[in-house]
């Protein structure tokens, strides 16, 4: 059975990301990490849509073609840094192939050179809201999500802590009248939205797929 959840990550390091943070997304990893096992980590798969369905309809409900799941809500102060990967020079000598020192192409390929900027958001805990299995997304969450954003293998988005909680509104899509997740446009008149911004994204994880993309109405800015 179906309940509506509040649940908060308790976070230890900042977030490295540009755009929302997706629920549905998050748990569509979990379950895909232990579907995959290590193969998760090697290839960068976007299930079809049938196979995220069949993973999510029976976590998440569902709304307006959208899972009940909110995107990431909190207080956040919002801070730039560098992100290095470097080539030491001191190491040259025991670059060998048959023998032959090599020269180590730093402007190209695997060992190639970066500074780039990365926007990092500080929280002290993320919100989401959901409606689903309550016994299940805790389980997923907790043995399968440490990090949340990107670069969590240099400790970006750390979480310290989930907590789960049963509450009594759903939230998952509205709160308090506030969109709290992207939904298909073609809703904005049956829940009398207007004066929000619109974009083209996909309606189901992960949001970087290229395929089922609608124009959705999106949420403003969300504390």
């Amino acid at each position: 059975m179906f309940k509506n959840l509040k649940i908060t990550f308790k976070m230890s390091t900042p977030i490295a990301t540009i755009g929302y943070i997706y629920l549905d997304s998050i748990l569509s990893a979990a379950k895909a990490k232990e579907i995959l096992k290590d193969e998760f980590y090697n290839n960068k798969i976007a299930g079809t849509k049938e196979m995220i369905d069949e993973m999510l309809s029976k976590i998440l409900d569902k709304k307006y073609d959208v899972y009940c799941a909110s995107v990431g809500i909190g207080e956040n102060r919002e801070f730039v840094t560098s992100w290095t990967k470097k080539w030491h020079d001191k190491n040259d000598d025991i670059v060998k192939i048959e023998g032959k020192k090599q020269r180590v192409d730093i402007g190209a390929g695997h060992f190639k050179n970066y500074h780039m900027p990365i926007i990092l958001k500080s929280y002290k805990e993320v919100i989401f809201y959901a409606r689903g299995d309550k016994e299940e997304i805790e389980r997923l969450l907790k043995n399968n999500i440490f990090y949340v954003g990107k670069k969590g293998s240099q400790g970006y988005g750390r979480i310290r802590e989930i907590i789960v909680e049963e509450i009594e509104q759903d939230w998952s899509i509205l709160k308090e009248g506030k969109l709290i997740r992207p939904i298909p446009a073609k809703y904005c008149k049956e829940l009398n939205l207007e004066g929000f911004d619109f974009q083209r994204l996909p309606i189901i994880p992960p949001y970087w797929r290229k395929d089922h993309n609608e124009l959705c109405v999106m949420p403003g800015e969300l504390h």
